[in-house]
């Protein structure tokens, strides 16, 4: 294959797929970009056996065929190259797989870069997907909402379900939830179109972080689920990603349903207050206390023998004097996704799961279970 292509634009292509670059091992297809070349277009791609990820920009072609370049030279190459646009041709070597060569394409800066990479047969990413099995999604309502749950999921917990944001439709409402075992946020939208999740998905943590940077910033985009697998297009650019296998855990039962006091903190107050607790707060937990006394609510915490603090804020609250502690962590997380001036925390007592409101998102909630004390 040989193609010319505007620099600034196959940077932004290479930037878009080498997120799931991971294996430096050269002679691997989980660390090689796979170039076609169709047409006027160029499509990069990239694996790591769970997601793919595959996006084509505009070239000048003078011979269509395939390639593959190990990801990270690749990149480093481009960022670094200081003309306008680039020429890419790569042969197939018998003994060596395939062989790219990377020059000037206006031949005016005495440049050539040659990289070797394994045969670009090897790399299996993304299939041509139907349009019709597919369904538009709603990008921007999907990016805030995974936004305001997928910090709650797990990252390597043994219970794989934990390990990803679990998206289930119900009618002309769509669910997100997120939890980790400890906490537990799940989000609500209305939405006017069909989308393919009535029976329950769970996207891996990996993927969703891959999918946001896809959809964010966009209006709209595509999604259809495939043997077990989640297929998203925005533009130009598609992820397909494996699916977690299993029965995701009753997320309502979770939520309890008798808490007997509520009341409502200034959140920006908090926030500060926050801050400043977690500074004195004792590692690995950053444990922070909230005591709830006389229209007040008192934030503590202390590393034995460093440091200690306390910073109080005054609330309408009237009920039992009570103490709950949390991983700092999880507070912080949940201010962050909580947009009005207020935050709403309904609570039992000391060892039960506190809940989270957001007064201006009714369709918000987040439960966290306490800390020992």
């Amino acid at each position: 294959m040989k193609f010319h292509v505007k620099t600034t634009d196959f940077q932004k292509a290479i930037s878009a797929v080498e997120g799931v670059v991971t294996v430096r091992e050269i002679k691997s297809a989980l660390s090689n970009i796979k170039v076609e070349v169709e047409d006027s277009k160029v499509f990069l791609s990239a694996t790591d056996l769970e997601i793919s990820i595959k996006t084509s920009v505009q070239c000048k072609t003078f011979k269509t065929g395939t390639g593959s370049i190990p990801a990270k030279k690749l990149s480093n190459i481009i960022k670094t190259i200081n003309f306008q646009d680039t020429s890419i041709e790569t042969t197939k070597d018998s003994e060596d797989g395939d062989r790219t060569i990377i020059t000037d394409s206006e031949g005016k800066i005495d440049f050539k870069m040659t990289i070797n990479g394994i045969d670009s047969e090897d790399i299996q990413t993304i299939p041509k997907i139907n349009p019709e099995d597919t369904f538009e999604i709603p990008c921007t309502t999907f990016s805030e909402m995974i936004k305001k749950t997928s910090y709650s999921v797990a990252q390597e917990d043994t219970r794989f379900v934990f390990n990803g944001l679990y998206v289930v439709t119900d009618k002309h409402k769509i669910i997100i939830v997120g939890t980790d075992g400890r906490r537990l946020t799940k989000v609500e939208r209305e939405i006017n179109n069909h989308l393919p999740f009535e029976k329950g998905v769970i996207i891996p943590h990996k993927a969703i972080n891959e999918i946001l940077r896809i959809i964010d910033s966009n209006d709209s985009g595509s999604v259809a689920l495939i043997n077990n697998q989640i297929y998203v297009k925005v533009k130009d650019v598609e992820l397909l990603c494996k699916l977690i296998d299993g029965n995701y855990p009753d997320y309502e039962a979770v939520i309890p349903k008798d808490t007997s006091n509520q009341v409502r903190i200034p959140k920006d107050q908090f926030a500060i207050a926050l801050r400043q607790a977690l500074i004195a707060a004792e590692e690995p937990s950053k444990q922070v206390r909230l005591e709830f006394s006389e229209n007040l609510v008192t934030l503590s915490s202390a590393t034995p023998g460093a440091t200690e603090a306390k910073i109080s804020l005054s609330i309408d609250y009237n009920g039992d004097e009570v103490m709950i502690a949390f991983k700092g962590e999880y507070l912080t997380d949940i201010v962050k996704s909580i947009h009005d001036p207020e935050m709403i925390l309904e609570f039992k007592s000391s060892t039960s799961p506190v809940i989270f409101k957001d007064p201006s998102d009714p369709q918000y909630i987040a439960v966290v279970m306490p800390m020992k004390l």
